[in-house]
């Protein structure tokens, strides 16, 4: 069995593993202070920023322990952004969710049409029970990705996390698998 993500499919996306060969485009995107600006992660200010980036994420998927994925234009190829499970400790009974797109494709839907996918895949094939994610404050973008998710508010967090040198107000949102057997652990 592979310990690789499956390949998923929207209507205007391929999401697939991570591989080498995005480097580029995962630069274009992460070395932009406007794209990372709400995101955990500093800026990459080389390419060998991304690749050590990529390094890391091809480690974890040998693991068995990674659920992200590349956003690849169906139409060109293009991979234009990342998303997936943040963070999988949790895993079946709860995964943290995240998502990141080149500025350039910002206000089409990307964001929210690949996670749809992966929240799909968490639900039904991983059987999750809970997914969750938050956003910044200063990000309410994010959030308007997240309702479309049918995530649901789940409250506001003051000063919760240090990021990039500050404290950070987060705004939490979770969507409860309704699919899933109420009987399973």
């Amino acid at each position: 069995m592979s310990k690789f993500p499956p390949v998923l499919e929207t209507e205007r996306l391929i999401l697939r593993p991570l591989i080498m060969e995005d480097a580029a485009d995962v630069f274009e995107y992460a070395g932009d202070a406007e794209t990372v600006e709400y995101m955990l992660f500093d800026r990459h200010t080389s390419i060998y920023d991304t690749v050590n980036f990529l390094s890391g994420r091809l480690a974890a998927y040998e693991n068995g322990t990674s659920y992200d994925y590349a956003f690849v234009l169906k139409e060109t190829g293009k991979m234009i952004g990342t998303g997936g499970v943040f963070n999988a400790k949790n895993l079946p009974h709860s995964a943290e969710i995240g998502y990141i797109l080149n500025k350039k494709y910002w206000g089409k839907g990307y964001a929210a049409e690949g996670m749809r996918a992966v929240i799909d895949f968490l639900f039904d094939t991983l059987r999750v029970h809970r997914v969750e994610a938050y956003h910044r404050k200063e990000n309410p973008r994010s959030g308007r990705v997240m309702q479309k998710l049918g995530m649901t508010y789940e409250g506001t967090s003051v000063d919760a996390m240090f990021i990039k040198g500050e404290y950070r107000t987060i705004v939490r949102y979770a969507v409860i698998n309704d699919k899933k057997d109420k009987n399973e652990p």
